[in-house]
């Protein structure tokens, strides 16, 4: 990593993270001076800048800059965003009920505007939520993702927020969406997944074949309304969802 140069602008300095499509780093851009950070494609042949873009909305991880560099293919500069995950602040305690509100508050939105946008997101999980000293910003947006490798499962993403049909390898949707959101949902307000296992094999096995315990009967400071809330959003078969995200905030404000 020493002095490598992206696109004879981005300097990386440091390793962020890593999932199944690209790698993202620290850099320090040697035209502004400032610190991005900056997103390569695993697979640099497979790489490609993103196409048109939707209007940013604050809910989301904001798009600096992209390109393709000869040497490492499709890359993207993004703001650099200080703070945790939901999984990191999960992992040392549950939510309490305000906690938990503002955070749903904010997620429903940046995922409401992506579908209003006519996107789905596909993998909402504990990781592509990021909590900031100002608000929540959803990651790992769908027009941003670079190419994958062509030999992926079509079955990815996190098996703790993968729907049921997702599993059985229908695409994304609204649905799917809102299932995830169940998922991470019930994960900030007691501190586990609907479902749980050792292998993801059996935590897909169970997702398809069993209802998860109900969330009121878990450890939380969530009121019985709120409880069943989730779990209405984390129904098997997606018609027992709700149809949107407008209709599950209309039933969220009277809980």
């Amino acid at each position: 990593m020493d002095n490598t140069l992206i696109d004879g602008r981005y300097l990386l300095l440091t390793v962020l993270g890593s999932g199944g499509e690209a790698r993202v780093y620290r850099a320090s851009d040697q035209s502004t001076g400032a610190e991005v950070a900056l997103k390569l494609g695993l697979h640099p042949a497979n790489s490609t800048a993103p196409l048109v873009l939707p209007d940013f909305h604050p809910g989301w991880v904001q798009l600096l800059d992209a390109g393709t560099d000869a040497k490492f293919g499709g890359y993207q500069a993004l703001e650099l965003l200080e703070g945790q995950t939901l999984g990191q602040l999960v992992s040392q305690n549950a939510f309490d009920a305000e906690d938990w509100r503002v955070f749903v508050d904010q997620s429903l939105d940046a995922v409401e505007a992506l579908h209003a946008g006519g996107w789905v997101h596909g993998d909402i999980n504990a990781n592509n939520f990021f909590a900031t000293n100002v608000r929540w910003k959803l990651l790992e947006l769908p027009f941003l993702h670079l190419d994958p490798p062509k030999d992926r499962s079509p079955m990815f993403g996190s098996i703790f927020t993968l729907a049921p049909e997702q599993i059985n390898g229908a695409k994304p949707t609204v649905a799917s969406d809102l299932y995830a959101l169940g998922c991470l949902y019930y994960f900030a307000a007691c501190g586990k997944y609907p479902h749980t296992g050792s292998t993801g094999a059996e935590i897909a096995i169970g997702r398809l074949r069993f209802e998860s315990d109900p969330l009121a009967q878990k450890p939380t400071a969530l009121s019985a309304p709120w409880c069943d809330w989730v779990m209405k959003l984390i129904a098997r078969q997606p018609d027992e969802r709700f149809l949107s995200v407008a209709a599950a905030r209309q039933l969220l404000g009277v809980a």
